[in-house]
C-alpha cells in the first residue's frame, strides 16, 4: 500500500515537472529559434537549460523580476487569473452536473428500459456545438437586437469580469458540451442497469419504481458517472482559452491566449507578452494540477460509490 502511494506521488511529481518544463521549453524555443518572424533576431545565446534553471531558481525564491514579463507582479497576476478561472470552472461544472444528471434521468425510459429519442437529438446537438460557436452566435444575436430594435439594450454583458451577471454567458458556453456528455452517459448507463435481472427481482418484490431506480440502479451508475465528470473538467479546461478570450474573462485561459499575440499586433487592452516562457510554463503547470486533482477526486468518489473499486491491502 505504501509502495503504491509512493509510486503515485512520484508519478504526480513527474507529470507536474514535465508540464512545467514542456511549457517553458516550447515557449523558449519558439521565441529564440532562428527564422521566427517575431523573435528570430532575439535568440538567447545562453541556451534553454540555463534559462530554465534561472526560472526555477527564481520561482523557489518567489522573485521573478528578471525572468517573467510581469516582474514583481507576476505572482499576483497569476493568482488573480487562477482564482478567476477556478471560479468560472466550478460554476460551469456545477451547472453541468446538475443539468446533465437531470437530463439523463428524464431521458431514460423505464419500461421497457431504454433512452428516449429526444435525448439523443439534444445530446448530439450539445456535443457537436463548440463553445466558441455558441459564444459568437449569442454575441451576434445581441448586436442584431440592439441594431434593429429601437431602445433595446444589451440584456447581458458580453465581456468583462464580475461574480454576477458577467458569469452567465461564459458559464453557459463552457458548460454546454459537458452537460450533454454527462446527460448522455448518465442515461445510457442507467438504461442498461434497468434491464438487469436484479432490477427485475426488485420490481417483483413490489418495490416502487422510484425506489428501484434510486436505491438499486443508481448505485451501480455513480462510479462511472464520476469518472465521466472528471472527463468533462478536462474538456472545460481545453475550451477555457477560447471562452475566456471571447468574453474577456481575465483568467488563465485569457493569459495563455494573450501569449499568442505578437507585440506588433498588441493593443492597449491586450498587453504584449508573446510566448513568455515563465508565463506559459506556470499556466500549463496549474492546468496539470487541476487535471491531477480532478482525477484523484473522481477516483475517490468512484471508490466510495462502488466498493469493488477500493484497493485492499
Amino acid at each position: 500500500m505504501r509502495r503504491s502511494a509512493l509510486l503515485r506521488l512520484l508519478l504526480l511529481v513527474a507529470v507536474l515537472a514535465g508540464a512545467n518544463f514542456g511549457g517553458f521549453a516550447y515557449a523558449y524555443l519558439a521565441r529564440s529559434t532562428a527564422g521566427n518572424p517575431f523573435f528570430g533576431n532575439q535568440a538567447d545565446a545562453g541556451g534553454l537549460f540555463p534559462a530554465y534553471a534561472a526560472y526555477v531558481r527564481q520561482i523557489s525564491t518567489a522573485s521573478l523580476t528578471d525572468v517573467a514579463v510581469y516582474g514583481d507582479d507576476f505572482g499576483r497576476v497569476l493568482l488573480e487569473a487562477t482564482l478567476a478561472s477556478l471560479g468560472l470552472l466550478l460554476a460551469s461544472l456545477a451547472v453541468s452536473i446538475v443539468v446533465g444528471i437531470t437530463i439523463g434521468l428524464l431521458g431514460v425510459r423505464v419500461r421497457p428500459p431504454g433512452v428516449r429519442g429526444w435525448l439523443t437529438a439534444v445530446t448530439t446537438v450539445g456535443l457537436s456545438t463548440p463553445s466558441f460557436f455558441f459564444g459568437r452566435l449569442v454575441v451576434a444575436l445581441f448586436l442584431l437586437m440592439i441594431i434593429n430594435v429601437p431602445g433595446a439594450s444589451m440584456p447581458l454583458p458580453i465581456q468583462g469580469f464580475g461574480w454576477d451577471v458577467h458569469l452567465v454567458l461564459p458559464v453557459i458556453a463552457l458548460s454546454l458540451r459537458p452537460t450533454a456528455q454527462i446527460g448522455q452517459i448518465m442515461a445510457g448507463l442507467l438504461a442498461g442497469e434497468l434491464g438487469r435481472q436484479y432490477v427485475t427481482a426488485a420490481r417483483g418484490k413490489g418495490l416502487a419504481e422510484a425506489r428501484v431506480v434510486r436505491h438499486h440502479a443508481l448505485r451501480n451508475v455513480w462510479a462511472p458517472v464520476f469518472q465521466a465528470m472528471a472527463g468533462t473538467v478536462r474538456l472545460m479546461v481545453g475550451e477555457l482559452v477560447v471562452v475566456e478570450w471571447l468574453f474577456a474573462w481575465p483568467g488563465l485561459g485569457y493569459l495563455l491566449a494573450a501569449t499568442l499575440i505578437p507585440a506588433e499586433f498588441a493593443s492597449a487592452s491586450v498587453e504584449s507578452r508573446f510566448l513568455d516562457p515563465p508565463l506559459v510554463a506556470s499556466i500549463l503547470t496549474i492546468f496539470a494540477v487541476v487535471f491531477v486533482l480532478t482525477d484523484l477526486l473522481a477516483g475517490q468518489a468512484a471508490a466510495m460509490a462502488d466498493p469493488r473499486q477500493r484497493q485492499v491491502g
